[in-house]
């Protein structure tokens, strides 16, 4: 996408951009850390300091991953529907670049304070991963409650609600107007963005629905297990994107031969060839050459 100048200019691609980068640094940082403690059953080195940074990484980066595909959902019915508003380069900016950098900001200033600057006293476990990952500030009833809702909750609903509607939008549109080159021009930001949710959604819901439930009855200890499960496969999100974002962009089905080329031999055709076609014509002799034998 980077190498494309016209892909990386376009606005319904910065996003996924932001996304990419946003994962490529959770798997170099947050994954290694995770196959280190895999492979050595212990936090190493068994540091707090290693703590708080693993643990800002994992939920600054999470919370910037849910929130982005969220505000994608919403800026899609605006670039498709309403890209009258982008017309002119402050709307452009008022509107497309501000709120994805407001999110991003207040995302990475809110697990700074709460989890470098915590309210509480944070207690580690080098024996688990993530050194026990129970942030303190997680007991709290206000800073849990707000955290639970409005980073993960939220966003998540947000994302099925957006995208649901989105296609329905579509559809509708395309059958009242009957724009056939108008639909072909939104198609591609459509199925992005429907792929990228739909990944979200599967691998998200499960520990969407665990925390909406211990934030209504359910004890922290009852669901633990089931949690660590949940949030297991939900860290498939950042293995498969990348992939998710190379189907969607993908034009034609040529691109994937030059990408695995390897894989592919190429077929010699015969195909039958027409000879050309003599036409012979006699002709008559002329009276001169009737002469010139006698």
């Amino acid at each position: 996408m980077l190498s494309s100048q016209t892909r990386r200019r376009a606005i319904h691609n910065h996003v996924i951009i932001v996304l990419l980068f946003n994962n490529l640094i959770y798997e170099l940082i947050d994954i290694s850390l995770f196959l280190n403690y895999y492979r050595l059953d212990t936090v190493s080195p068994a540091t707090q300091s290693l703590c708080l940074m693993w643990m800002f990484i994992d939920e600054t980066l999470y919370s910037v991953s849910t929130i982005a595909v969220a505000w994608a959902s919403i800026e899609r019915h605006i670039l498709i529907f309403h890209n009258q508003w982008l017309s002119s380069t402050r709307r452009r900016f008022l509107i497309h670049y501000v709120p994805l950098a407001l999110l991003v900001s207040y995302i990475i200033l809110f697990h700074f304070i709460v989890i470098i600057f915590p309210p509480c006293e944070n207690k580690y476990d080098y024996t688990q991963e993530m050194c026990g990952h129970q942030l303190c500030f997680h007991d709290s009833k206000l800073i849990g409650t707000w955290d639970s809702i409005t980073h993960n909750i939220i966003p998540t609903l947000t994302i099925v609600i957006f995208s649901i509607t989105l296609l329905m939008r579509v559809l509708c549109q395309n059958r009242r107007m009957h724009q056939v080159v108008q639909w072909r021009k939104h198609r591609k930001m459509a199925i992005q963005l429907l792929s990228i949710s739909l990944l979200y959604f599967v691998l998200y819901i499960p520990i969407m629905c665990i925390e909406l439930a211990e934030l209504c009855c359910i004890h922290y200890e009852l669901s633990n297990g089931f949690k660590q499960y949940a949030r297991f496969f939900s860290y498939y999100v950042i293995f498969l994107l990348p992939f998710v974002c190379l189907a969607s962009l993908m034009e034609k089905s040529w691109r994937l031969r030059n990408i695995f080329s390897c894989w592919y031999r190429p077929t010699q055709l015969v195909h039958p060839t027409a000879l050309p076609t003599t036409r012979f014509v006699t002709r008559e002799p002329n009276a001169r050459e009737i002469t010139a034998q006698y």
